[in-house]
Parts: C-alpha cells; sequence; structure tokens
C-alpha cells in the first residue's frame, strides 16, 4: 500500500466513522447497523420501552425500522422471531410532527390531560396517515385543520377512531408499531416540561398497551427521563417490566467497528482481509456482516489497526485492550459513537502523517490524539443530557484521585447558564454523576474512598491523571 492509497483510504474511514447523529450515517443505514440480540428482545410485541444513554444507537434503531417499514424487511434483518408489523414513524424530528419550539410553547400553558390528548390525537393522526386503507384514512378534524389546542376536544373522537382502527387491524391479522423517538429534544430550555411530556406519553400507553393488541408502541427513551417520570402518574412501575436495554458489549463494538469498515467500499475490504481469520459474509441486500469476535479476532484486527502494543516499557498494554478500557465510563459501559469516534478522529489525525510503508493504518499516537476529541464529543453528549455534568469544568487542571469534599465544593459552583433553573447542590450532582458513569469511586492505598473520572470523561474536561501518559501536543 503506498503513500497515496493509505491516505485515501484513511479518508474514506474518517468519512466513515464520524458520525454525530444516526441521520449523518452515508448511504444506507441497513449496510452498517449491526443486529444484536438486545435489538431483537426490543421489537417483541410486549415491551413498551426500549431504554439507552445518548450514543447507545436508540435513534439508529428507530430510523432503521421506519426506514425497512414493512414487516418483510424487518424480519429479514432482525430475524423470523420479530412479530410481522407496520412500523409507523410516530413521533421523532421529522417534518411530520408539530416542531418542537411549538410543543414547549404549547406545554407551558398546558394541562398534562391536554399533553396527553396531544399524544392521543397525534397518534391517531399518524396511524390513519400511514395506513389509510387499514385505519379508513384522515378524519377531516383530524387533517389540516388539526392544531395543538384543539387536541383536547377532539380525545374522544380520537380514542374511538382508535378502536375503529384496532378492529380492522384485528379483524385483518395485521400489527402496526407506533415509534417514538427524540423525546429528549422537547422541553429544551425546561426539564419540567420536557418530563411531562414524557410522562404523559407513558401513562397513555401504559392504558393503551393493555387495551390494544394490534396497535402497539415503541418508546426510544433515555433512562435517567425513564427514571424521572415514572414518579409522576399511578402504576407507573408496571412499565418496568415492559422495557428493555440496549447493551454493548467488547466483541459486539469490535464487530460494528468491522462492519462499518466493510461498508466504505472495496480497499477497505482488502485491508480487512488482512486480518487473520477475520472472513465476511455478503449478507445481501444489507453488506457485509463480520464474523464474531472473540478475543483472537480483536486482538489481530487491532494489531493490523495500529501495530499490538500502546506506549513503551511499563506503561505498554495491548492495543485491543487499550481501545475498550479508555472509552468506558464507571459502570464499565462502553456506547458504540465513542468507538466509532474514536476510529474516525485517529484516522483524520493519521491522514497528516501516514505510514510510508506496511499494513496498518495507524499508530498509537494517532489514537492517543484521537482520544481527546472524542472524550469532548462525549462529555457534551452526557452534559446535554444532565445539564450539571458541565460543572466539571470546575474541576480542570486537578488531578485524579480526588477529594470528595473537594468534589463536592467545586461541583456545587452553578454555570452561568443555570442561573435561572433551580437550585442543585454539589452533593445532588454528585451522586449523579456517580449514577451515570461519569464519576466513580475508588479505594486509594489507605482505603479511602476517592473520586475517579473515567478517561471518556476526563479528558474532555482537561483532569490530569498521576504520572498519565504525556498528551499528543
Amino acid at each position: 500500500m503506498n503513500t497515496d492509497e493509505r491516505k485515501k483510504l484513511l479518508l474514506k474511514q474518517a468519512e466513515q466513522f464520524l458520525v454525530i447523529e444516526a441521520e449523518t450515517v452515508k448511504g444506507n443505514l441497513a449496510d452498517v447497523f449491526l443486529p444484536l440480540y438486545s435489538h431483537r428482545l426490543a421489537l417483541r410485541r410486549e415491551v413498551v420501552v426500549v431504554l439507552g444513554g445518548r450514543g447507545a444507537g436508540k435513534s439508529a434503531l428507530f430510523r432503521l425500522l421506519n426506514e425497512l417499514g414493512g414487516s418483510e424487511r424487518v424480519r429479514a434483518f432482525f430475524g423470523p422471531d420479530v412479530p410481522e408489523a407496520t412500523w409507523v414513524d410516530a413521533f421523532s424530528n421529522a417534518a411530520a410532527h408539530p416542531q418542537e419550539s411549538e410543543l414547549d410553547d404549547f406545554a407551558a400553558r398546558a394541562s398534562d390531560g391536554a399533553l396527553r390528548a396531544f399524544w392521543l390525537t397525534h397518534l391517531l393522526r399518524r396511524v390513519a396517515a400511514s395506513l389509510p386503507a387499514g385505519a379508513g384514512g384522515v378524519p377531516p378534524e383530524f387533517g389540516p385543520s388539526w392544531s395543538l389546542d384543539s387536541a383536547e376536544k377532539l380525545a374522544g373522537t380520537a380514542s374511538r377512531l382508535l378502536d375503529d382502527a384496532e378492529e380492522r387491524l384485528a379483524a385483518g391479522g395485521q400489527t402496526v408499531f407506533a415509534t417514538y423517538d427524540h423525546l429528549d429534544r422537547l422541553g429544551t430550555f425546561d426539564r419540567e416540561i420536557r418530563l411531562r411530556f414524557v410522562s404523559t406519553l407513558l401513562a397513555l400507553w401504559l392504558s393503551l398497551s393493555n387495551r390494544y393488541r394490534h396497535l402497539r408502541p415503541k418508546v426510544f427513551l433515555r433512562e435517567d427521563l425513564f427514571d424521572s417520570a415514572q414518579s409522576r402518574f399511578p402504576d407507573a412501575g408496571k412499565l418496568r417490566g415492559r422495557s428493555t436495554s440496549i447493551e454493548w458489549d467488547v466483541p459486539s463494538l469490535y464487530r460494528l467497528v468491522v462492519r462499518y469498515m466493510a461498508a466504505s467500499g472495496p480497499e477497505a475490504r482488502d485491508w480487512l482481509g488482512g486480518v487473520p481469520g477475520l472472513e465476511l459474509t455478503e449478507w445481501t441486500p444489507f453488506g457485509f456482516l463480520p464474523p464474531e469476535m472473540d478475543e483472537r479476532l480483536q486482538k489481530g484486527f487491532a494489531e493490523r489497526l495500529a501495530g499490538k502494543l500502546m506506549g513503551s516499557g511499563v506503561k505498554k498494554g495491548y492495543t485491543y485492550r487499550w481501545i475498550p478500557n479508555r472509552l468506558q465510563d464507571g459502570r464499565g459501559r462502553i456506547v458504540p459513537r465513542s468507538v466509532l469516534n474514536l476510529i474516525g478522529y485517529a484516522c483524520k489525525e493519521a491522514r497528516q502523517k501516514p505510514l510510508r510503508k506496511g499494513g496498518r493504518l495507524l499508530t498509537p499516537q494517532d489514537l492517543w490524539s484521537a482520544l481527546q476529541p472524542t472524550s469532548v464529543a462525549r462529555a457534551r453528549e452526557v452534559g446535554e443530557e444532565f445539564a450539571p455534568v458541565k460543572r466539571l469544568e470546575s474541576l480542570r487542571g486537578e488531578q485524579v484521585l480526588l477529594d470528595r469534599n473537594l468534589v463536592v465544593d467545586r461541583l456545587d459552583r452553578r454555570l452561568p447558564d443555570e442561573s435561572s433553573n433551580p437550585r442543585i447542590s454539589g452533593e445532588a450532582v454528585l451522586d449523579e454523576l456517580l449514577r451515570l458513569g461519569v464519576l466513580v469511586v475508588r479505594d486509594d492505598r489507605y482505603g479511602k474512598g476517592r473520586i475517579d473520572v473515567p478517561d471518556i470523561y476526563r479528558y474532555g474536561y482537561g483532569i490530569l491523571r498521576k504520572g498519565g501518559v504525556r498528551r499528543p501536543a
């Protein structure tokens, strides 16, 4: 591989991997999406809520289901145990739905009953528009003349029409899944509004899921919103048994990286052929499927990517272990987006100084350099979930392990953009960051519980580690 060929391949990988949102995936999402057991579990008829943090792939699954659309293609992708159904976009950031700002303004003056009426009437509009034959088309009062303020008056009519749609679906042996995503974009400047929208939607479907067997929900939701919303309506705890989480292990993350590379073109597939034992399966029409990535294959892939070892001397370690170890949070979880960003940023860095010979694409220094922007991106994502995460900025320049009292004192300092929000104490912020896995308690050599910051967040907030590897300039 000469320098020009290597630079071309690196450019393709940087473009392929640097995805900030599911919507930015180049080409067909079905060519890069890796089906997991947790996905198949999420698609079961009885599951109402599909949980996962930012970057875990909820929106990618939501988009894929609506892109595949028909039951035949969904079952071909995920397997025959997935229910035969039509998947309908019941709410997202698409143009078919009211704008977030419009909904926020409505919620500021509306009761919870009015919000529930919005969800009910909008459900009818989406089902009727997507399935005119099965749901009788869109009734005139739910067409262009429908408005948020009219929803409460039309709720009774909507309920009756949905009952009719359920009967027609049952008679035809059909099932419709109404899917919901981007709920965390509601209440952009007011978490209380966001929780009201989420809790009224969940309360509605707790009722409807007992009533309907052929009209079913799939609500894609962050875990923190689900936990907070459950305290807001009776019997909410019953939804816990009707929820499941999207989970990723290290072998699956390596498979995802290989699947992304394989989708970028024949040059990348030829390069992957140099990994001993790594054989791709052509999965028509869904691209190329990697084998199960056991430790041997993980090691072989990482060695071909960036060499066998990271660092030198007593600090050296295997590359295939370094990658997941640097990306996991305080609870041992890794989200796919962080892995994709790490490889993408490393390829972008490597294009500036490509290797002149051999089959490797990256150097260990490229991976180290990529850790900084990867950490910044992850810190920003989690900060959008829980704004006080940004208070970690007050720890910039400090060195872990950190004294607990120091951490509480720094986290007690409100940010300028928090001035209009209810005060959250440093203790409360610390508890939340520990729950989220942004921070973790570790015993030092004296057995005292001190606060550590996992690398996936530490680099983004400029927090230091004694004896750590010097950061690239």
